[in-house]
């Protein structure tokens, strides 16, 4: 779809698509809400910013003290019929200088409420540009993307144990037999140190082998 751009969400393309009739014609009508768990009650669609028929767009990071508490939201729809059975709605999250939009997931007719993590990986005390973007589009792209989401997040606990792996032996342990001997607050040691360099950088993983 033309305003995905880099598996993210672009509210400044107008969807040509809308304009051509092809099958967006209740998308201006598409009736959805959402709530920050444990920090807002429902927010109406009304609310945000609707920048063409397909893409809401609503400014949240001047509205907490602390977005670092912000952790899940509820999107669901209100009137799950104004959607057709081929389309869903998918949220995306843009922070700070960051240009593209990141997929957090989507919600249909047939599964019209969802909790997603909004995985803002803002630290404590710091104030941040945050917008929350709603976009209709094609159920198949949406199920595609949750699909490539689910196996970065495999990935990402594939590197996480990687990192944890070496981490106990850099340690010159001994190996007794099939076991490896750390010292007793080996994996304290290691989740301190851990929760430091992914607070400062969130992509330390990704990058250099993630040690």
């Amino acid at each position: 779809m033309s305003a995905v751009k880099n598996g993210g969400f672009t509210p400044e393309v107008w969807f040509v698509e809308a304009s051509r009739g092809q099958g967006f014609s209740m998308a201006s009508q598409a009736a959805f809400g959402m709530c920050f768990i444990g920090q807002s009650t429902a927010i109406s669609s009304q609310i945000f910013q609707q920048v063409d028929p397909t893409h809401w767009v609503l400014e949240v990071g001047d509205k907490f003290q602390n977005l670092s508490e912000v952790k899940d939201i509820v999107l669901f729809l209100t009137a799950p019929d104004s959607l057709g059975p081929d389309k869903g709605l998918g949220l995306y999250v843009k922070t700070g200088s960051v240009s593209d939009w990141g997929y957090r997931g989507f919600v249909s007719s047939a599964h019209p409420s969802e909790v997603i993590p909004l995985q803002l990986h803002i630290p404590t005390g710091v104030q941040s540009s945050v917008q929350i973007g709603v976009s209709v589009e094609l159920l198949d792209e949406l199920t595609k993307k949750e699909t490539d989401r689910l196996g970065a997040k495999e990935d990402f606990a594939k590197r996480v144990a990687q990192n944890l792996y070496h981490f106990m032996t850099s340690f010159g342990t001994m190996q007794a037999g099939d076991k490896v001997v750390v010292p007793a607050n080996c994996f304290e040691r290691w989740f301190t140190r851990f929760q430091e360099k992914y607070r400062r950088d969130p992509d330390f993983l990704t990058r250099g082998g993630g040690s």
